[in-house]
């Protein structure tokens, strides 16, 4: 037990009771730590039997063990906004005086609180009973509160001892839970694993059916297609010959009308320009032999011809119109013969063989 090195008061060496020598919990708070402090202070004071009464002592145990104290025996901390106040019950040693004991404990647990604690605190210390000489046998009043705290002490162990078996069966039914819930998600995940896999196979089949589907279709449609394709290119080839040979049969037969066409315009052309050629023959001739005349007639009928107003004689008159007539007569033989010519000429050209538009490369 530490104290204040400069603290004036003589300290006693006093062994702890039991409660005091276990070690604080982690979660210990500072009105716990100020409680453990102040007992053990109040304990090292000269004079100081013991803390609390017998039957303080048993309240302050059952209230412990129930989780209502905050303090221990002999030994109460409330915090009150911020303020510690402790309060301590003392049992005084025969013949110690009781002030002087009293005023101690006050001075030496205000100054341990504050060493442990920087928050404002109060003491409060209370004697409840001095101890003579004759008080080492415990009175009916202790050994009760001593059978009382006994009973505390078993009911806590039994709740302990319930609490952990409590705990133990929680734990192996959480633990069998857990082994159960692994077991039946390891099932559950193979179930699936198997249904996933049939599934992708059953997916795999089936695409594998309609590809091989999709192909035969495929094939057929392209070979329809190809027979479509040739019996349309024959029978196009079929009607081109058709239409081919029906050209040329036309060809032909025109060639051949416009061949008899020609070869009858030609003769009949060829009749009228021998007509035209003789009648213009005849009218030369005809002309000829007036002109003859008319200057046979002038020259005989010299003496008695007649002058015009110009000084022309009508001999001379007859003889130019003569020559006239007998020259026009001369450019129509020419003419017609000249047509006549060309119309031979045309009349060959036609004669000539012509090759059918179906025929030519």
């Amino acid at each position: 037990m530490q104290h204040d090195p400069h603290a004036h008061t003589q300290v006693t060496e006093v062994a702890l009771p039991a409660e005091l020598t276990e070690p604080l919990p982690d979660d210990a708070t500072p009105a716990m730590l100020i409680a453990r402090t102040a007992a053990e202070t109040a304990l090292g004071v000269p004079g100081v039997h013991h803390l609390g009464g017998t039957v303080s002592r048993a309240a302050d145990e059952l209230r412990k063990r129930l989780g209502r104290s905050a303090g221990t025996a002999g030994v109460q901390v409330d915090d009150e906004d911020g303020t510690f106040a402790v309060h301590v019950s003392v049992i005084v040693t025969y013949p110690r005086n009781v002030r002087e004991v009293a005023d101690e404990v006050r001075r030496q647990v205000t100054a341990a609180a504050g060493q442990v604690s920087t928050e404002p605190t109060t003491v409060d210390v209370r004697v409840l009973d001095v101890h003579g000489p004759f008080d080492d046998e415990p009175s009916p009043v202790e050994r009760a509160a001593t059978a009382v705290g006994d009973a505390v002490q078993d009911a806590a162990k039994a709740t302990s001892d319930t609490t952990k078996r409590v705990a133990s069966a929680t734990v192996d039914a959480t633990k069998q839970a857990a082994d159960a819930t692994a077991e039946a998600t390891k099932r559950a995940a193979d179930a699936t694993a198997d249904v996933t896999k049939q599934a992708a196979e059953a997916t795999a089949d089936a695409t594998k059916r309609a590809a091989d589907a999709t192909v035969d279709t495929a094939r057929r449609a392209a070979d329809a297609t190809a027979d479509t394709t040739k019996r349309a290119a024959a029978a196009s080839a079929d009607a081109t010959k058709r239409a081919a040979d029906a050209t040329a049969d036309a060809a032909e037969r025109a060639v051949d009308a416009t061949a008899d066409t020609a070869g009858r315009v030609h003769d009949a052309a060829s009749d009228a320009l021998d007509r035209a050629s003789e009648g213009a023959r005849d009218a030369a001739d005809t002309a000829r032999d007036a002109a003859d005349r008319a200057r046979t007639a002038a020259a005989a009928d010299d003496t008695a011809a007649t002058s015009d107003p110009a000084g022309e004689t009508a001999a001379d008159a007859a003889v130019r119109a003569a020559d006239s007539a007998e020259d026009a007569a001369q450019d129509a033989a020419d003419a017609a013969a000249d047509a006549s010519d060309a119309a031979r000429a045309a009349a060959r050209d036609a004669d000539q063989p012509t090759t059918p538009a179906a025929d030519r490369p």
